[in-house]
């Protein structure tokens, strides 16, 4: 009887004890009473008790806009995400009922066989606000979209925009947004999106590394994404940019949209100081990646999220990306998956 209390006592206490993990898992975390987690390792991605698979990698090496930037080879980054938001209502303009339909595009990260990692800013809820010409409407859920769920699709591995269907097309299950998120100052700029597919990894998919370590300044990272190749273009590039930018002392981006308060322990300043080569308008959410040796292979962490700029490709004016490394622990906790799920 009193073994029995004793083994009740440590499941509650520390849960982990009971639990086996993946034999490419670093560790178990005891979250709360029964509830755990198995990490995987730093070199490998997934739930850490049944599935830890190689992450990071990239099969094929890039050629060689994001502006300043270059089309990438085919399937070289096969951890890029696009992602489309939707959104559809009736309102009124002078007093006129009138049927709108808005939509924009963001990047993404693929972390893991059912998570995406994107910017808060571009996952867009009830009471956010939209941009309609020059009007601005709350978005209000009605009948053509009933949750956030609804208005996102999201495509993996794509290189071409105009064929959707080349990519991994993927139902959203669950978006998250950091709890503490402030459209105000773009604080806590950071989201998951879960999948109600589970992909396993091939050369079309794979799942850019989570790391704990703190980018070091004056190094280059590659930023991805579909975005404006001509500043104010508002159309996006047909075909996935990618560019090389560093990675700057905070400082150098205090200057950046001066009004808004910035947070250096949640945020990073990176860009090109001559003004040549920067991310842009649809950009947003997509990774900054640094290669890295892991485990003796080199693969690609990622390290910031884009976030905002004051404008793009303008001299001494960086972007300021979220800082992954502050949010590893709720990015790893809300990016779990069950045995069943696969």
């Amino acid at each position: 009887m009193h073994a029995g209390i004793v083994l009740l006592v440590l499941a509650c206490i520390k849960p982990c004890l009971f639990i086996k993990c993946h034999s490419k898992a670093s560790r178990c975390i005891n979250r709360r009473p029964f509830k755990t987690q198995c990490i995987c390792g730093e070199d490998t991605a997934g739930n850490g008790r049944t599935v830890c698979d190689e992450c990071g990698i990239k099969y094929d090496l890039p050629n060689a806009r994001i502006i300043g930037g270059a089309d990438v080879a085919k399937d070289s980054w096969p951890f890029s995400v696009l992602i489309r938001q939707k959104y559809q209502n009736v309102v009124l303009l002078d007093g006129n009922p009138f049927l709108v339909s808005p939509s924009w595009i963001c990047g993404g990260t693929l972390i893991n066989h059912k998570t995406i990692l994107t910017a808060g800013h571009c996952l867009k809820t009830a009471g956010d606000r939209f941009e309609y010409g020059s009007f601005e409407f709350p978005i209000v859920w009605n009948t053509f979209y009933p949750n956030i769920e609804s208005t996102v699709e999201v495509t993996i591995g794509l290189y071409d925009r105009r064929k959707l269907m080349d990519g991994h097309n993927v139902k959203v299950l669950k978006v998250i947004r950091h709890p503490s998120y402030d459209y105000r100052n773009l604080h806590n700029d950071i989201a998951i999106i879960k999948l109600d597919d589970y992909l396993r990894p091939s050369k079309t998919v794979q799942f850019a590394c989570l790391t704990n370590s703190i980018s070091d300044v004056n190094i280059t990272g590659t930023a991805v994404g579909f975005g404006d190749t001509i500043p104010g273009a508002n159309r996006g590039s047909i075909t996935l940019q990618r560019v090389n930018l560093t990675v700057y002392p905070n400082d150098y981006c205090s200057n950046v949209s001066s009004s808004i308060a910035k947070n250096w322990h949640t945020q990073l300043c990176c860009g090109d100081l001559q003004g040549e080569r920067d991310v842009c308008h649809g950009d947003s959410g997509g990774g900054l990646y640094i290669e890295r040796n892991i485990s003796d292979i080199n693969r690609y962490t990622i390290d910031g999220i884009v976030s905002y700029g004051e404008q793009c490709a303008t001299p001494m004016k960086p972007t300021i990306y979220t800082r992954v490394s502050n949010y590893i622990d709720w990015i790893r906790e809300n990016s779990d998956f069950d045995t069943n799920e696969i």
